[in-house]
């Protein structure tokens, strides 16, 4: 089984590159973001719109209700089929640790240990944090801002961090494909997307979200937590905008830093193209040098 990645930050214009591609040559798109897993969760997750689909076909999405927790292992279970088809399979996305398993294999977490649980619970938060990005450095870097001060959050990456500090030290890494954005027009990206989610209808689509039992991930997602918010009329609604732009560009921020520490990624400028159809040649030139990756699922 193998695959054509292509990743980058939010907003960097993956998803514009794999459906321009996909449309002329006919690959099927899976998904590798997080939050694109949620069913009811479009606007917000800037997901293709019913336009795209019918113009190319798509895996990785609603594979879950908002209410229930999912895992990468639920992840690859549900695209594996994908990669059995025999098609051939861009992946987009830029959740780092869907990739990472995607291209490096994934084992099963171990049984929760109650003696290190214990141990770890008698900890205060520093050190908690301590070990966390010593001992759990990979799964440290995709908490967000504020599960970074969870401490249930950092006991939770470190009882899980053997899986990504040993068990994929040894793996080799394949050469992937990703777009760089200059951090002035990525933030430019990221205002004008988060005014256009408001204008689509984020409002909407939060109200009838908040009448079900969420998860904590889709409950606290980035711009459904802020939209959330609005209704509870706890922000204004430039409020809610402002804390959206600020937290996507956090992510992204994130998202880089995890691509250039545990992936092996050429990077496209993209400041060097003037049309998506100038960069998504030069996308498809590169997966050329590259060759597809294997994929271990």
């Amino acid at each position: 089984m193998n695959a054509f990645f292509i990743i980058g930050p939010t907003a960097s214009g993956k998803s514009a590159v794999a459906q321009h591609i996909a449309e002329r040559e006919g690959q099927l798109i899976v998904s590798a973001d997080s939050m694109n897993i949620y069913r009811g969760m479009d606007i917000g997750t800037a997901k293709p719109t019913p336009a795209d689909r019918k113009n190319a076909n798509y895996a990785g999405f609603d594979l879950a209700e908002p209410t229930e927790k999912f895992s990468v292992a639920a992840y690859l279970d549900a695209v594996r089929p994908s990669f059995e088809s025999g098609r051939e399979i861009i992946v987009a996305g830029g959740t780092g640790l869907y990739v990472k398993c995607l291209t490096e294999g994934f084992d099963e977490v171990p049984p929760a240990d109650s003696r290190l649980r214990n141990e770890l619970e008698a900890l205060d938060f520093q050190a908690l944090e301590t070990r966390a990005k010593t001992e759990a450095a990979a799964l440290y870097e995709t908490l967000t801002e504020d599960d970074r001060q969870n401490p249930r959050r950092l006991i939770r990456i470190l009882e899980k961090g053997g899986l990504a500090n040993t068990k994929w030290n040894s793996r080799p890494k394949p050469r992937l494909v990703g777009l760089h954005v200059e951090r002035a027009v990525l933030l430019e990206r990221i205002e004008k997307r988060v005014d256009q989610m408001y204008a689509a209808g984020l409002l909407d689509e939060a109200e009838a979200l908040s009448r079900l039992e969420l998860s904590e991930t889709a409950m606290q997602a980035i711009g459904y937590a802020e939209a959330f918010a609005v209704l509870h009329r706890e922000m204004t609604l430039e409020e809610a905008k402002e804390r959206t732009v600020i937290r996507t560009r956090q992510l992204a921020k994130r998202q880089m830093t995890w691509f250039r520490n545990q992936l092996n990624v050429e990077w496209i400028d993209t400041a060097g193209f003037q049309s998506l159809e100038k960069l998504a040649e030069a996308v498809s030139n590169a997966w050329k040098e590259t060759g597809s990756t294997p994929v271990v699922i």
